[in-house]
This record gives C-alpha cells, sequence and structure tokens, in this order.
C-alpha cells in the first residue's frame, strides 16, 4: 500500500513484476525510517530525487518489494535502493513546499 501527496502511475506490468512510477521533480527527500541503530537518527537525505520507482513483485508467498530513487529516468541513474518486506508495513509520501517526505510506516 502506498499513500503520496504526488501522483502513482504503472509503468510496467510484466510476467510477475509490477513497476511504479511516482515523479518527484528533482526534490530533496528526507527518507525516515523508524529503528534505525542509534548512532543515527530517523532520518535519510536524498538530493535531487527526480522519480521514485517501486518494484513489486507479484509471485505467491513473495512480499517484497524493490524502491528505487532515481536521478534521471533510467533505472540504472538510481541514488540508493533497498527491499521491504510490505506485510506488515506501508509506504506514505508527503509533499512539502520545497522537498518530500518518504515513510515506511508498520500496518495498524
Amino acid at each position: 500500500m502506498i499513500e503520496s501527496d504526488f501522483g502513482i502511475r504503472t509503468i510496467m506490468e510484466d510476467g510477475m513484476d509490477i513497476d511504479l512510477f511516482i515523479p518527484m521533480a528533482h526534490r530533496t527527500l528526507n527518507l525516515n525510517i523508524e529503528d534505525l541503530p542509534s548512532f543515527m537518527d530517523n532520518r535519510i537525505q536524498l538530493n535531487e530525487v527526480r522519480s521514485i520507482i517501486v518494484r513489486f513483485s507479484m509471485e505467491v508467498d513473495n512480499d517484497y518489494c524493490t524502491i528505487h530513487f532515481l536521478r534521471s529516468i533510467d533505472l540504472q541513474s538510481a541514488i540508493m535502493n533497498f527491499i521491504v518486506d510490505y506485510s506488515k508495513h506501508y509506504i506514505k509520501i508527503t509533499r512539502k513546499e520545497y522537498n518530500g517526505e518518504f515513510h515506511i510506516l508498520e500496518k495498524q
């Protein structure tokens, strides 16, 4: 599940994967992650994020997605990517005046 102030569109639905595209317009993105190690704050900041691609696996018993933060249109331009188990979490993306806030939150 994704809650977003930014538009979301499907760009690929092929076989066992589906890719969702979220344009960010080269905003700074604050990535908020709960329960990081105590020596880190709960925020990682990424500069000039053009878009986010979330790739979901449609395989049975596979509740993982890969999240790619892109600097340009090309998937090879990823600033960072990581894998999330979405069976117990969801993504919330909030638009602020000059940046975006990206949260991975526990489902209630």
